[in-house]
């Protein structure tokens, strides 16, 4: 099993918005991740599609097996259930995610407290602050691997 965690940050001003998403192992290690800059609706818009866009990053990287995460309450509920039972706003988002579950042997939907999500958090922001899109391989931004050492985990060398 591998974990996503995916965030979103959004402004309100001005509709602008950071994704994140970042795939580590079964160690905690960083297999992968993708932040990029969006213009959503609202904070809810945004949070869902981060979730497509990690579970799009997933299916490049062929895994199988997969857990996300989110610290969006609605969106994890609504990507486990029926696509009805979501908000109309965030249905597209739902649908093509669904879309693409054929592709794993098995998908996990988590809510995680924000405390818990501070890595794809930090992508989001780093996103929308840098206002630019990254995606990494095992080694994540050097803004970010500092993150990863404070949640003890292993970070790129």
């Amino acid at each position: 099993m591998v974990k996503i965690n995916v965030d979103a940050a959004w402004k309100a001003t001005s509709s602008h918005s950071g994704i994140g998403a970042c795939v580590r192992n079964y160690l905690g290690a960083s297999i992968a991740g993708r932040c990029s800059l969006g213009s959503f609706n609202s904070a809810l818009e945004a949070e869902a599609e981060v979730v497509v866009n990690g579970v799009n990053l997933a299916a490049s990287l062929s895994l199988k097996k997969v857990i996300v995460e989110g610290d969006c309450r609605d969106v994890m509920l609504a990507m486990s259930e029926e696509v009805q039972s979501a908000n109309w706003k965030i249905q597209p988002m739902v649908r093509k995610v669904q879309s693409l579950l054929h592709l794993f042997d098995q998908i996990e939907w988590n809510w995680v407290p924000r405390d818990a999500n501070h890595l794809a958090d930090a992508a989001a922001k780093m996103a929308m602050s840098e206002l630019c899109s990254l995606d990494w391989d095992s080694c994540p931004p050097t803004s970010l691997s500092g993150i990863l050492r404070a949640d003890g985990l292993p970070g790129p060398p």
